[in-house]
């Protein structure tokens, strides 16, 4: 309702303000002063009937006494009227009635109205004393006097009343309104006028003025507009000035911009070619025979040039960003081939640094493949990786590549580089991803780079709709983390289909896998059912304990990371049962690093297969160890 009232015109709205309380008080009071009237007229002719009700048997009291009916009929029948159309005396002493009514048959509607009768108490002096006897009984009912009356001239009265009463109410709420009228024009005309000024200002008409009636606030109002209009022509005239300034500036700098970012871009072309060949030259030299001294050199001249070409490439592809000219592809592509020798090299720089360097990729990216920009994505993993190794002196640098699935269709990627370099200071957070920006103007010198790299991988992060975080600490470390969201599709090995694998010693012989992600659980499954082999699988180390108590099994295809209870403890639970001391188990795991490897093994594990793992590999491996039971059986 509210909003329909703000539709309306400004006198509208006036003229409703004014009148909808004049009318709401009008109604209540006009309402109440008609119901009082009438039940006032309604009152009074009661009091009227019972009067002559009263009077009529104060009249017949004798006559009662005496029971004389004729001087009953001469009372009643001076009492008829036009209002009394019929009355009734009952002689309560003999039980006699009589009766009396009008002969005016117009009267309709009827109410009828009893008084008793009361014979007078007689006072009795005491002839010797002259003291009043107070002392008789109450007044005795010797009678009752019954009498109907006509409503008509009460209906008269009353339709009287609301006549009278509606003709003065609607003088009065035309008044009312009239009076709103005037005011509301004379109120409302001044503001739709300041109304429509105002709109002219905002359309940037600022020529024209108001023109100043009478006195008061209105008045005042319209002057202090003309004098703010006037300020704004002012004003604009001065800001048309400074943007005509303006624009000739920005044209000169957008000119002398477009000649930077043109001779940038010509300038990392024409050194990439050169940079390119030398760095093909190097390594080509490093596979002919050299000795230990020439092979240091080459070392150092293979490292200067990737330096140089890094940087190179990073300055080209900043001028892109800039420009707006870089474009992502969106291809599919297995996420287990992000970290594929990629970070083989960064791997070794901190290993001569004497630094811990991990990396992992979970479960839930194996086996699947994903939309998007590799280059870009591994460009992005590449810029925080070596600044990780850059800036780490002692401890460890972990790189994990996480994914979460939130529908069939889309997933979400976590990349997560965490190292315990020398850290950044809170105050300056939000400064690291600026271009050309180290958090400490000695780094440049002590570390070098150009300082770029971040401010790329925030820039690329802009254009895969990915957030970037950054919690760092001085002196114990920095970890970045990275999420977006992306399309994918379970991946298909074609060397399923191409590949003739002999499967006759496989065919019948059951496996358990233990796995608890439901995609690759199913996988595997599927492949080693086209081998003819039985199936069975759990999703943790405890299921696997409760299954193998159930049935025997031929082999065990064993995850490491699991809830519960993971690889680890299962295979030693497995061991310790005699019966189960021979059965095969090969890890197949995600973990890649020498370390678990070891460790599969000292629990007594068989054998060691890393995700993603080809079907001819696994084949092999099956195959080989369901051979060596049968060997070990026959024996």
């Amino acid at each position: 309702m509210l909003t329909r009232f703000r539709k309306n015109t400004l006198f509208q709205q006036i003229l409703i303000a004014g009148v909808s309380p004049a009318l709401l008080l009008f109604f209540s009071l006009f309402t109440y002063s008609l119901v009082t009237r009438l039940n006032d007229a309604s009152q009074s002719q009661l009091e009227i009937a019972t009067r002559i009700a009263e009077n009529i048997a104060a009249s017949s009291e004798l006559a009662i006494i005496s029971d004389n009916e004729s001087q009953l009929l001469d009372i009643m029948r001076s009492a008829l009227s036009k209002d009394i159309i019929a009355i009734s005396i009952v002689n309560s002493l003999t039980g006699n009635q009589s009766y009396l009514k009008s002969n005016n048959k117009n009267q309709q509607a009827t109410e009828s109205l009893s008084v008793p009768i009361y014979q007078s108490s007689i006072e009795i002096n005491d002839a010797i004393t002259g003291d009043t006897d107070n002392s008789s009984d109450a007044p005795t009912i010797i009678g009752e006097v019954r009498i109907e009356r006509s409503t008509d001239q009460l209906s008269k009265l009353q339709q009287k009343i609301i006549v009278v009463s509606s003709v003065i109410g609607v003088l009065s709420i035309s008044l009312c309104i009239l009076m709103a009228w005037l005011i509301s024009r004379r109120l409302s005309k001044p503001l739709a006028e300041i109304n429509y000024f105002t709109k002219n200002i905002s359309a940037g008409n600022l020529g024209h003025r108001l023109t100043v009636q009478g006195e008061g606030e209105l008045a005042e109002l319209q002057n202090h507009i003309n004098e703010m209009a006037k300020s704004l022509e002012s004003h604009q005239l001065e800001l048309t000035n400074k943007l005509a300034q303006l624009e000739v500036a920005k044209a000169e700098a957008d000119a002398a911009n477009n000649a930077k970012s043109l001779f940038l871009a010509t300038m990392t072309h024409e050194l990439r070619t050169p940079m390119n060949g030398a760095l093909g030259m190097l390594q080509l030299l490093s596979t002919t025979e050299l000795n230990q001294e020439q092979n240091h050199y080459i070392e150092i001249a293979k490292s200067s040039s990737e330096h140089l070409l890094n940087i190179v490439n990073n300055i080209l592809d900043f001028s892109k960003i800039e420009k707006g000219d870089l474009k992502l592809d969106k291809r599919l592509f297995s996420p287990t081939s992000l970290f594929d020798t990629l970070l083989t090299p960064l791997a070794y720089e901190a290993k001569e640094k004497g630094l811990e360097f991990n990396y992992v990729i979970s479960p839930e990216l194996q086996n699947i493949e994903i939309y998007g920009d590799d280059t870009r994505i591994k460009q992005i993993i590449l810029n925080l990786a070596s600044n990780a190794v850059k800036f780490t002196h002692d401890g460890s640098i972990a790189i994990a590549l996480q994914g979460k699935p939130i529908n069939q269709h889309q997933l979400k990627v976590t990349l997560t580089v965490t190292d315990t370099g020398i850290g950044i200071e809170e105050a300056i957070h939000n400064s690291v991803f600026d271009s050309f920006y180290q958090a400490d103007g000695s780094n440049q010198r002590r570390y070098g780079g150009s300082g770029l790299g971040l401010a790329i991988v925030k820039r690329l992060c802009e254009l895969m709709n990915a957030s970037i975080q950054m919690t760092s600490t001085v002196s114990k470390g920095s970890q970045f983390t990275i999420s977006w969201h992306c399309e994918y599709k379970e991946q298909v090995d074609e060397a399923a289909h191409d590949v003739a694998v002999p499967t006759s010693i496989l065919a019948g012989k059951k496996v358990l896998i233990v796995e608890d992600n439901p995609v690759n659980q199913m996988l595997v499954a599927n492949i080693v059912k086209r081998w003819d082999m039985q199936v069975i699988t759990s999703n943790n180390g405890e299921e696997c304990l409760h299954a193998l108590q159930q049935q025997k099994v031929d082999l065990i295809l064993m995850d490491l990371q699991m809830p519960v209870m993971d690889g680890y403890e299962t295979c030693k639970q497995i061991r310790q049962q005699a019966e189960l001391a021979s059965l095969p188990i090969i890890a197949l795991t995600a973990n890649s690093v020498q370390e678990d490897k070891d460790r599969c093994f000292a629990v007594g594990m068989n054998d060691f297969l890393s995700k993603p793992v080809s079907i001819h590999t696994l084949n092999e491996k099956v195959r080989y160890w369901i051979s060596a039971t049968r060997r070990d059986n026959s024996h």
